[in-house]
């Protein structure tokens, strides 16, 4: 087996996924993060930490995203590496898009919305631009458009 399965299978793994949220939120770096982009050779960006309110559940969900400049906003990808179905979190925010984010361990309160139209295809020309990674993973999600999500400052939005 490669290192790259390793780092995938410790990365998906309940014990990573909680070391990475940790890491996260009180070092403002992800383990997990720097390991897969020092594995497959991409540039490490520090991630931020996303909090959302389960659809069906209410409970508190947290996932750790890479993000990317939107104008006076941020934007993130809901690639689930380009599974066939959108990730939780975006279905947790189509549900209720006040979220928290942490970004190098300070928390804010923004509002989600998923992008689309004209708006869509120019923030995903520069993500794949960033990270082409993203045009492979939508190759493999035939069957859905990968959301990309703008977060808002809750007083701009």
């Amino acid at each position: 087996m490669a290192l790259s399965d390793h780092v995938v299978r410790f990365a998906v793994s309940p014990f990573g996924a909680a070391l990475d949220v940790y890491g996260v939120r009180y070092t403002g770096h992800s383990l997990v993060s720097l390991l897969f982009a020092w594995t497959y050779g991409s540039p490490y960006n520090r991630p931020l930490l996303l909090e959302t309110t389960g659809a069906r559940t209410g409970k508190r969900r947290r996932a750790v995203l890479p993000y990317f400049p939107a104008g006076e906003s941020i934007a993130i990808v809901g690639s689930r590496g380009g599974m066939p179905h959108d990730p939780n979190w975006v279905h947790n925010l189509r549900a209720e898009p006040q979220v928290g984010i942490w970004i190098d361990r300070e928390r804010r309160a923004v509002q989600a919305r998923v992008a689309s139209g004209e708006e869509r295809a120019a923030l995903w020309t520069e993500i794949c631009e960033r990270a082409p990674v993203y045009i492979s993973y939508q190759k493999r999600a035939t069957t859905r458009e990968i959301p990309v999500v703008i977060l808002e400052d809750e007083a701009a939005a």
